[in-house]
């Protein structure tokens, strides 16, 4: 692969990250987290490789994993022998989590009841610069670990000045687990129907996106009624098609079956090169099969089944 071709590949990726870590951010997940999935995504994605080169039958190859994706053949043992979500990851991990973490499970920082204790800001070990020291392993940033918390509402501060934990968790936002299941699954979805038509120009799964980014703002409101009104009547009959019980497989043949689906959603998103002077508005309607588009949704549209085929 040429260089031009591996640049091209980071600066899609770092695209890709950009609206990802912000989501990680508001989850409470510092880069820790995220480094100790990508080594697990890599295992997963070797391993792959690995059985489709040389078959169902032949076990995963610990020391060809790590050489392929520079991982150490320990790391890749202990990814492969058991499930890597059920420990927690420690290093690296947000710091204001890992403090909050430690109000809430170390006795050393709890109260008779078991629940964690009020807090003096500083005096001693079991002060908040004590839990501070204990669990970021830097008693400098009191003050800045001490804003964050209570800038999430996870702390808060009582009249004499002590602290109290109230949350159990540094996130910002509050999601299901419906819904976040849901997101990774539609992006994973949408990621893998893209590089399908990326290996396989000769056979791609069709992919359109269209945006004007010179819009005025004066037509989004009308413009997304229209959109979503179409897209619905567009989805409803696609939904009967899909979903004919005469094209259904059923109880024993189910393991015969495939997956198929469509997705379809509005975005917006604010493209920094196109607002330079000079530069020329990307013509509406182009075929853009190497991009991901969701940036941001606007509505979601019911989708049946999954949105590329296996």
């Amino acid at each position: 692969m040429s260089e031009s071709v591996k640049l091209a590949v980071r600066l899609a990726v770092l695209r890709i990250l950009d609206p990802l870590v912000k989501w990680l951010l508001q989850a409470g997940l510092g880069v820790g987290d995220l480094m100790s999935l990508v080594k697990v995504a890599y295992v997963r994605a070797a391993r792959e490789q690995g059985l489709e080169s040389h078959g169902e039958s032949q076990r995963a190859n610990a020391s060809r994993i790590a050489v392929v994706t520079g991982l150490t053949r320990a790391e890749v043992a202990n990814i492969l022998s058991g499930d890597p979500l059920e420990n927690p990851y420690r290093r690296g991990r947000q710091r204001a989590e890992r403090v909050l973490s430690g109000w809430w499970n170390d006795p050393a920082f709890q109260d008779s009841a078991g629940r964690p204790g009020v807090l003096q800001l500083r005096g001693g070990k079991g002060s908040f610069a004590g839990l501070v020291d204990r669990y970021s392993g830097e008693r400098s940033r009191v003050a800045t670990i001490l804003s964050e918390l209570l800038r999430v509402k996870a702390v808060r501060k009582l009249a004499d000045g002590r602290l109290q934990a109230i949350s159990r968790t540094y996130a910002t936002t509050r999601w299901s687990a419906e819904g976040i299941e849901s997101l990774g699954e539609e992006l994973g979805e949408h990621c893998a129907a893209l590089l399908h038509n990326l290996n396989h120009p000769e056979r791609p799964l069709y992919a359109r996106r269209i945006v004007n980014t010179r819009l005025d703002p004066r037509y989004l409101p009308m413009l997304l009624r229209d959109m979503e009104q179409q897209s619905e009547t567009v989805t409803e009959s696609m939904d009967d098609a899909l979903n004919d019980p005469q094209q259904t497989l059923k109880g024993k043949r189910d393991g015969d079956a495939t997956s198929l689906g469509l997705a379809l959603y509005l975005f917006q998103v604010k493209d920094e090169e196109s607002q330079e002077p000079g530069v020329q508005p990307k013509r509406s309607g182009r075929r853009d099969l190497g991009r991901a588009s969701s940036k941001e949704r606007v509505r979601d549209v019911r989708r049946p089944a999954r949105a590329w085929s296996k």
